[in-house]
């Protein structure tokens, strides 16, 4: 009876230090595929990062780090939904977790989710008072909801923080190129491409403004450099309109085609076709999709502009007028101009 039971315990005993060694190695090989997630993310591959990290997380389940690390790699893949799983799982699993936290209201800063992001980011500002980079997330958040000095108060903040962040400046060109403070936009643009000449963001920034101001050819060569930095439909269909400008009519067309391929209610790519059908003599086709524009998004830039043109082409002097005069009360220089030329 007494070697029955002591086999019985001898047997538990065995059991136990045998999960015991199982859970260890588990562990161990989950830190390791982990380590090696941050190798592969540092080197900018970052699927083969989420499969490591994915490894890490299948081993333990619990593991809020691989949760994080996994969505930042998703993140720079553009897979935002996938992205913010992760970082929600992270942040269920460790609610201290403030980076995740962070991460997590980064995610959601470009999504529709906005105040949900603004309130987590605002949740931890505490803990980032020192970081500039934390200041031009919270800017990207105000920018989109039209709150301009919001924007700029936090921009000043980060700036004040780090000087040479290009982020910064780079948000804070934009919000004054939507100011119309063109020259101001574009100095700052161009500190931002001398501190990170990668910053695709400021190059096709830097292009509108030179677009803005006639000269289409500068204005192509610094939209190449943001496309050959990262290749993207709103940089093509900025090019196509440029191209448009330059005469180029037929690959104008093409980049504008792609873009509504990929989406046919972009405001801007239906704006640039009916341009492109202006210049094809084609001006009622171009009210067309000129007022199709209008009705998916008045902000669209200069799209009263090319109202009023194409409404004069067929004759409707009243009708430009009318366009002229919105746009003149939008600050656009173009419209001020035929305004004052055509309308007195």
């Amino acid at each position: 009876m007494n070697y029955t039971y002591n086999t019985f315990i001898k047997f538990i005993t065995f059991i136990i230090f045998l999960l015991l060694v199982s859970c260890k190695r588990e562990k161990k090989d989950s830190e390791l595929f982990f380590v090696q997630g941050n190798v592969a993310y540092k080197k900018g591959d970052y699927e083969k990062a989420v499969q490591y990290f994915s490894e890490a997380i299948q081993k333990t389940p619990s593991f809020a780090d691989a949760y994080n690390n996994r969505g930042s790699a998703r993140l720079a893949l553009g897979d935002t939904d996938k992205a913010i799983e992760d970082f929600e799982k992270a942040v269920s699993l460790d609610n201290d977790f403030v980076l995740a936290k962070y991460n997590l209201g980064d995610a959601l800063s470009i999504t529709s989710r906005l105040d949900e992001s603004l309130h987590l980011l605002k949740s931890i500002e505490k803990k980032y008072q020192d970081s500039s980079f934390y200041f031009v997330t919270l800017s990207n958040i105000y920018l989109q909801k039209n709150n301009f000095s919001e924007a700029n108060q936090v921009l000043q903040k980060s700036l004040s923080l780090n000087q040479r962040n290009d982020k910064a400046l780079t948000n804070l060109g934009f919000l004054q190129y939507q100011l119309k403070e063109y020259q101001q936009a574009k100095v700052n643009f161009e500190k931002a491409i001398s501190i990170n000449p990668k910053q695709h963001f400021a190059l096709n920034n830097l292009s509108l403004v030179y677009a803005y101001g006639g000269n289409f050819q500068k204005a192509i060569e610094l939209v190449d450099r943001a496309i050959e930095l990262h290749k993207n439909l709103v940089y093509e269909n900025n090019k196509g309109f440029y191209l448009l400008n330059t005469g180029n009519l037929t690959e104008g067309k093409k980049l504008i085609n792609k873009t509504l391929e990929e989406n046919n209610s972009n405001a801007w790519a239906i704006r640039n076709l009916g341009v492109y059908e202006m210049l094809k003599k084609n001006p009622k086709q171009a009210i067309i999709l000129l007022e199709k524009a209008d009705k998916l998004n008045p902000d669209v830039e200069l799209l009263n502009y090319y109202l009023g043109e194409a409404y004069f082409s067929t004759g409707n002097k009243l009708k430009a007028c009318h366009y002229w005069e919105i746009g003149s009360q939008l600050k656009e220089e173009n419209s001020i101009k035929k305004l004052r030329e055509v309308c007195k």
